[in-house]
């Protein structure tokens, strides 16, 4: 089931935002790629449904001084559209590399302000250094001229040949957000 169709799905949330006191987070991820496609046609019943659910765990969030990332999968226009019909600033894109394949054309369209948290993995075959869709210092200055700042998570991008060896793997990655994003 999904965020889409459980009927206890504030009860969820709640049990969410108590996990994310314990370990002091304010930011919580909202996949909605597992609420199947038909909620991504603007003016159906399941977009209106989907709205109206991310309202209600807007207000949610807001009570708990929290901030929800949605992951649509859908781009830019389709999320601003999306987070102002739901129209509450505890609602956010929590935006994917792998997703997208004009990043930086993406990130300006969100605008800064939209973005609560960024997934820079892309996918598994190469790490993100030798990755030719990820042209991170490119990305890293629209970044700095949309003042962005937050969360970078890193999970894919694994070497083909050393797919299993996630010291190597998450080293180099960490390895190379840090050579980009660190030098100032």
């Amino acid at each position: 089931q999904s965020f889409l169709t459980r009927d206890n799905y504030q009860d969820l949330l709640k049990d969410c935002f108590q996990t994310m006191k314990l370990f002091g987070s304010k930011v919580a991820f909202l996949p909605l790629g597992g609420s199947g496609k038909d909620w991504q046609q603007e003016g159906c019943a399941a977009y209106q449904q989907m709205v109206s659910r991310l309202r209600t765990a807007g207000e949610m969030a807001k009570q708990e001084s929290i901030t929800i990332g949605i992951r649509t999968g859908m781009g830019a226009k389709f999320d601003k559209k999306l987070l102002k019909k739901v129209g509450s600033s505890q609602i956010k894109v929590y935006y994917n590399f792998q997703d997208h394949r004009d990043i930086c054309k993406e990130l300006r369209k969100l605008g800064a302000q939209r973005i609560v948290q960024i997934h820079v993995s892309n996918t598994d075959s190469v790490n993100l250094q030798e990755d030719p869709e990820i042209n991170l210092p490119k990305i890293r200055k629209t970044l700095d001229k949309m003042k962005w700042s937050g969360w970078l998570v890193v999970e894919r991008s694994r070497d083909v040949k050393r797919v299993r060896d996630v010291k190597y793997n998450f080293g180099r990655n960490i390895a190379y957000l840090k050579q980009v994003f660190q030098e100032r």
